[in-house]
């Protein structure tokens, strides 16, 4: 059932609840489990309880101001997509000045969470604000939109390191290359719905601009390019064997996705996207988590 406007009676607590049903704040799911991979191989011992809910607020925050603002920016363009013109700016839930305003207040918290973790970090944290802003204008510049928006969910397990250590490491960095080749992969899928309201709003996908066929095969190298970093990341941080059966579990999974979305290479799409999407890749930050975590527990 879709949700009423929000009304001028209690309208910010109504309109936070549009903006985190519309922003799919469960998602945040995706990229921090890799964060916690990058610091059971950087010195997760060391990481204090609430180190830990900072980290997390700050994947939060930062998350829902890149997500608020796509919405915000797009809105427009989401009113002439069937797909997304039932979104809650486009379909006239909340009032876009409102929903501006919640995400502002995301990325100011931050901020200034981000400064309690330390002052590197926060000083660090309005650069990569831009950063995630600056995705809604990317789909407008270059079919490399995909990549871009990796290195934006890549770049969680090395800012985690910054903030909590100061430092980056090569195994963290290629955790984080991972994520960002694995992000571009499931996002060249999800774009597959798209393909035709790309090419007839100028909007850049490797769907619109190379086929269908083109972003699956670049989907499933992206993929490889993920197992091999996880390969590469566990051989200089010295992990165990645990690791290596996460990596392989991870690229079974990975495998699946695009079984499961096989009528695609044929058809330019498949109805069980969004099954892809959201529940398999979810299924791979956790799992792969959980055996890096088990990994190290055995070893300790």
């Amino acid at each position: 059932m879709q949700a009423l406007p929000v009304s001028k009676k209690n309208r910010w607590p109504q309109a936070v609840a549009v903006f985190a049903s519309d922003i799919k704040l469960s998602h945040s799911i995706f990229a921090l489990p890799f964060v916690g991979v990058a610091l059971t191989i950087t010195g997760i011992a060391g990481v204090t309880a609430f180190q830990w809910i900072k980290i997390l607020g700050c994947m939060v925050f930062a998350r829902s101001f890149a997500m608020g603002m796509n919405r915000y920016l797009d809105r427009g363009i989401d009113a002439l997509n069937s797909r997304t013109k039932v979104r809650a700016l486009p379909s006239g839930l909340v009032d876009p000045r409102l929903y501006l305003a919640i995400t502002i207040t995301c990325g100011m918290a931050f901020v200034a969470m981000s400064f309690g973790l330390s002052k590197l970090a926060g000083f660090l944290s309005p650069v990569l604000l831009v950063v995630l802003a600056f995705y809604s204008i990317m789909k407008k510049l270059s079919w490399m939109t995909h990549w871009y928006l990796g290195i934006c969910l890549g770049l969680a397990p090395v800012a985690a390191e910054i903030a909590l250590f100061g430092r980056i490491t090569l195994p963290v960095a290629l955790v984080g290359f991972a994520v960002a080749a694995w992000t571009a992969g499931f996002d060249l899928l999800y774009s597959l719905q798209d393909k035709e309201f790309d090419k007839e709003q100028g909007l850049h996908s490797v769907p619109s601009r190379l086929g269908h066929k083109a972003a699956i095969w670049l989907s499933r190298a992206s993929f490889i390019v993920m197992i091999c970093a996880l390969i590469l990341s566990g051989e200089l941080a010295h992990v165990g064997p645990i690791w290596y059966v996460g990596v392989m579990v991870v690229a079974c999974i990975l495998a699946f996705e695009h079984w499961t979305i096989r009528e695609a290479m044929v058809t330019g799409t498949s109805s069980k996207i969004n099954l892809a999407f959201f529940n398999l890749n979810a299924l791979v930050s956790v799992m792969f988590f959980l055996f890096s975590a088990l990994d190290v527990y055995v070893k300790s």
